[in-house]
C-alpha cells in the first residue's frame, strides 16, 4: 500500500514538473513579447520627444522673427504717426 502511494506521488510530481516546465516556456515567451512591446513604446516616445523638440525650436524661431518684424514695423511706422 505504501509503495502504491509513493508511486502515485511520484507520478503526480512528474505531471507537476511537466506543467511547470511548460509554464516556464509560456512565461518566457510572454516576457519576450513584453520586452519587445516596451522597446517599441520607448522608441516611439523618443521619436515623439524629438518631434516636440523640433516644434519648440521652430516656435522659438517664429517668435524671434515676429519680434524682429514688430520692431522693424514700429521703427518704420512710429515716424509716420507723428
Amino acid at each position: 500500500m505504501e509503495n502504491e502511494a509513493q508511486a502515485k506521488i511520484l507520478r503526480l510530481l512528474d505531471v507537476i514538473s511537466v506543467e511547470v516546465a511548460a509554464n516556464r516556456s509560456d512565461t518566457s515567451e510572454l516576457r519576450d513579447e513584453m520586452r519587445a512591446g516596451f522597446g517599441r513604446v520607448e522608441r516611439r516616445l523618443g521619436n515623439l520627444e524629438i518631434r516636440v523638440e523640433n516644434v519648440e525650436t521652430e516656435l522659438r524661431i517664429v517668435q524671434t522673427d515676429l519680434r524682429d518684424f514688430r520692431g522693424e514695423f514700429e521703427r518704420r511706422i512710429a515716424p509716420l504717426e507723428r
